[in-house]
């Protein structure tokens, strides 16, 4: 399998957990308890790593026209999980997150041409043009955080695990 099948798998997991953080399942510790947040931030943060490294192994075997574009639409994602991660840890600020999540929203959509003929990889970027700036929506109190939570289960399942199976079971992604 491809190196994309990698970080469709350990992002869709970020995702997946920051989702129901924000839906509020496993997300609040016992009193004077470890916080489970910074369990959701180190998770991510392995994501931005792991999605960093595979965009560095996407450009060294990939053909130069495939692997340049690509590796540089996997380090929008890994760039925003690495500083998320690290924002959870430390317990910091999630505005400037929201800032970031606005660039990870649009920025992307310049790939269109690049997914051409794949109507599935095409949606993904639109399901994430919601997904970040719902992120940043969130982050500035526009948006209530379970909202936020419901859409990033969604977009785990959609936009990171779903493709992972299809190439797990051997199908290309439609």
């Amino acid at each position: 399998m491809p190196p994309i099948t990698v970080i469709f798998v350990v992002s869709g997991l970020a995702v997946w957990l920051n989702g129901l953080a924000f839906l509020g399942i496993g997300a609040k510790g016992a009193d004077y308890g470890p916080n489970p947040l910074k369990t959701v931030g180190w998770v991510t943060l392995l994501a931005g790593i792991v999605d960093g490294i595979q965009a560095a192994v996407i450009i060294v075997k990939a053909p130069s026209e495939v692997g340049i574009p690509l590796a540089g639409i996997v380090t929008f994602y890994s760039t925003f999980f690495f500083a998320l991660g690290i924002t959870l840890i430390n317990g910091l600020d999630l505005k400037p997150i929201g800032n970031l999540a606005i660039a990870v929203a649009i920025v992307p959509l310049f790939w269109w041409k690049f997914f051409d003929g794949s109507w599935m990889l095409q949606s993904i970027l639109v399901v994430w043009l919601v997904a970040f700036l719902s992120v940043a929506g969130t982050t500035y109190g526009k948006l209530p955080g379970k909202a936020l939570g419901v859409v990033l289960t969604i977009t785990s399942l959609y936009t990171f695990l779903a493709p992972a199976a299809l190439l797990a079971l051997g199908k290309t992604i439609p």
